[in-house]
């Protein structure tokens, strides 16, 4: 008896929970950025069955794909691809379109609560 995938088991039939999420930004971006569903597919070189599969949650796009698909959009990185809902990751939300003089103050007031914090345990 073969080891291997039986055809109907490559595919998921439900939504992976993260992955349906990353689908989910992948659309939105695309939708904002003004891009077809074909023309993506011609800018990724990915595959149309996949880019449908990946925006519903059906895959779950390895490190080098997601590097792809953020290419293929204006001003997108990989972490603006894997948002989540952490604290952080709002931060991150709110703060990638700043200038960098912004972030050279906020990340200075980090590093000045981090070291009062750092004081008060040593105390």
């Amino acid at each position: 008896m073969s080891r291997g995938r039986t055809p109907a088991s490559r595919h998921r039939t439900k939504p992976d929970p993260q992955a349906k999420a990353v689908g989910a930004r992948v659309r939105q971006l695309r939708k904002e950025q003004d891009f077809s569903f074909d023309a993506f597919v011609e800018e990724t070189g990915l595959g149309r069955g996949y880019i449908s599969e990946l925006e519903r949650g059906l895959v779950v796009p390895t490190i080098h794909t997601l590097a792809r698909l953020a290419a293929a959009f204006e001003g997108v990185t990989v972490p603006d691809l894997v948002l989540g809902d952490s604290l952080r990751d709002e931060i991150y939300e709110a703060t990638r379109n700043l200038p960098e003089r912004d972030l050279k103050v906020l990340l200075e007031q980090a590093r000045r609560a981090q070291a009062t914090r750092s004081e008060a345990e040593q105390n």
